[in-house]
């Protein structure tokens, strides 16, 4: 090698270390301001979520709380076959300087919340035919009340894509405050399963609706004509999460199916404490989201594996101090559910795949929706279809190992799509 060629390959390489020192230094300055607000608002919004778990521990008997978790996994699951994609779609505009696309998502909301509708009607009359009135009338509000849930969410769009975490944080606070407060109100005076599914759609919709108005003028968002794209991009995010929406909340209704009320109650009770651990793990796409979307792809491929290893580690490390401390927490705030603990410690281990997040994120910022299709689509059926066998043959067991492996998979196929896509963006 000539000695000029020794010199330019000795500054390139300088100029590639300072540039990943800027970055890092950039993004290590961008997480710690913007991580802190959002800690802080998931880490509220986690304690209101520990308090209702113990009222209802308390207070409620099993089989009454388990009824109550079916009736939210049939509604959680039946909203995804509204226009889901269409907060995606959304953040992504707001923070391309599309600010106008606000009100053509609400008014899209509401217009393709039709197939919900017509579900949960079709399941009334079936659960009408059957003789349940519990289910029949648990499917009727949702009919009712259910389609006005997405539209009254779409600010925290415009928070995420203006990058206002703070406001993102005290806005989840509140939205949280208020269901918490009216939910253990209601224990005092029912334990009608309907009670607490009205009371939990109706306080979210309602303090969502008021925030709304509040960022909407806040931010003065205009009404211009937004990009054409919205409604195609909202449609094709929406497509990918039926499967995915359905994947998630699959196991409660298998597991109320096959084993009953009382055995979804435990189950719920195994699985809250770990989830509200995964809740918090959110914050980083939420954060991630609108760097990722004004980003190359390929910049963001060169450093994503370091990101997800360090935040393997990371849940790695959360996973086994739950694992040790799971059988004193159980003991303190839900002494009625320790049949529940060994199912809670083993579950803690589906938090170290949760690093999947990562190359979502990266791959819906890009709006690539070839490789979010495959990647619903695959970690979805794969998830489904294990659940099934699992939960038949092994109970809570089946359910909480399926799990794991359901993730695994998904991160699995995250890392091997973001770097397809890379390819074909690059080509």
């Amino acid at each position: 090698m000539m000695p000029s060629q020794k010199l330019a390959f000795s500054e390139r390489l300088r100029l590639l270390l300072r540039s990943g020192e800027r970055y890092a230094k950039t993004d290590l300055l961008y997480l710690t301001k913007n991580a802190s607000w959002l800690t802080i608002g998931q880490v509220s919004i986690s304690v209101l979520a520990l308090l209702t778990s113990i009222a209802f521990a308390h207070f409620i008997p099993k089989d009454v709380y388990g009824s109550y978790r079916y009736l939210l996994s049939i509604f959680w699951t039946l909203t995804t076959f509204s226009l889901t994609g269409i907060p995606v779609a959304l953040a992504r505009a707001i923070a391309k300087g599309e600010n106008g696309a606000y009100k053509e998502s609400i008014r899209l909301s509401l217009v393709w919340s039709w197939p919900m509708v017509l579900i949960s009607l079709g399941l009334a009359v079936y659960y009408f035919a059957q003789g349940n009135m519990l289910l029949f009338a648990g499917a009727l509000i949702i009919a009712v009340v259910g389609p006005l849930m997405q539209p009254s969410f779409l600010y925290n769009s415009i928070l995420e894509g203006n990058r206002a975490f703070r406001a993102t944080a005290i806005t989840g606070i509140v939205l949280n405050l208020v269901p918490t407060l009216a939910l253990i109100a209601t224990m005092f005076v029912s334990t009608n399963p309907l009670s607490f599914l009205v009371v939990y759609i109706a306080a979210n919709a309602g303090t969502a609706a008021a925030l709304s108005w509040f960022v909407w003028r806040y931010y003065r968002v205009p009404a211009q004509r937004p990009a054409e794209s919205l409604f195609t991009l909202g449609a094709h995010f929406s497509l990918m999460n039926i499967l995915a929406g359905v994947a998630g909340q699959i196991d409660r209704l298998l597991v109320f199916h096959y084993l009953g009320a009382v055995e979804l109650a435990i189950y719920s009770f195994a699985v809250s404490l770990p989830d509200q651990i995964k809740s918090m793990s959110n914050n980083v796409s939420t954060i991630a989201f609108p760097k990722f979307a004004n980003r190359p792809f390929k910049e963001i491929q060169e450093t994503l594996l370091h990101r997800m290893g360090g935040f393997t580690i990371l849940m790695a490390a959360i996973a086994g101090a739950y694992i040790l401390i799971a059988p004193l927490a159980f003991r303190i705030l839900f002494p009625a559910y320790m049949d529940a603990v060994f199912y809670s410690q083993l579950y803690a281990l589906a938090l170290i795949p949760l690093a999947s997040i990562f190359p979502a994120t990266a791959l819906q910022a890009h709006a690539a929706n070839k490789e979010l299709y495959i990647f619903n689509i695959v970690s979805s059926v794969f998830q489904i279809g294990i659940l099934f066998p699992a939960i038949a043959y092994y109970g809570l067991l089946g359910a909480v190992i399926a799990r794991i492996i359901g993730r695994t998979l998904t991160l699995a196929t995250g890392v091997f799509l973001v770097n397809t896509y890379a390819k074909r963006a690059s080509s």
